[in-house]
């Protein structure tokens, strides 16, 4: 008794890699979505921007309404989506691809 299932006319290691390749890229795709929706330390708000932006400088933007705030307790945290739609009006600064956002350590040393 033959116990093949045929699913479409292509082999079995091509349909396999096909598979993959989709799977990589949906895995991909998910993250940047959840990137977009990430909360953002000031610190990590500040690397956002190419040039680099100083705190000073994130505080005013939000206090003069460039930028949302959110707030967690005394915490305030910046939505890397909103900050990116805020770029268009920031011409002077590019957006950094999401691969290239790096973690900053606050500690003062």
């Amino acid at each position: 008794m033959n116990c093949e299932v045929l699913l479409s006319p292509i082999p079995l290691e091509a349909l396999k890699a096909e598979i993959q390749q989709i799977i990589k890229q949906e895995l991909a795709n998910k993250e940047k979505a959840d990137l977009k929706e990430r909360l953002l330390s000031p610190a990590e708000a500040c690397n956002i921007f190419q040039p680099k932006i100083s705190k000073v400088t994130l505080w005013k933007w939000t206090k003069e309404g460039r930028l949302q705030e959110h707030r967690m307790g005394n915490r305030v945290f910046y939505k890397y989506s909103e900050l990116l739609a805020s770029l268009q009006t920031l011409r002077k600064y590019k957006r950094i691809e999401p691969g290239q956002i790096q973690s900053v350590n606050t500690k003062k040393g």
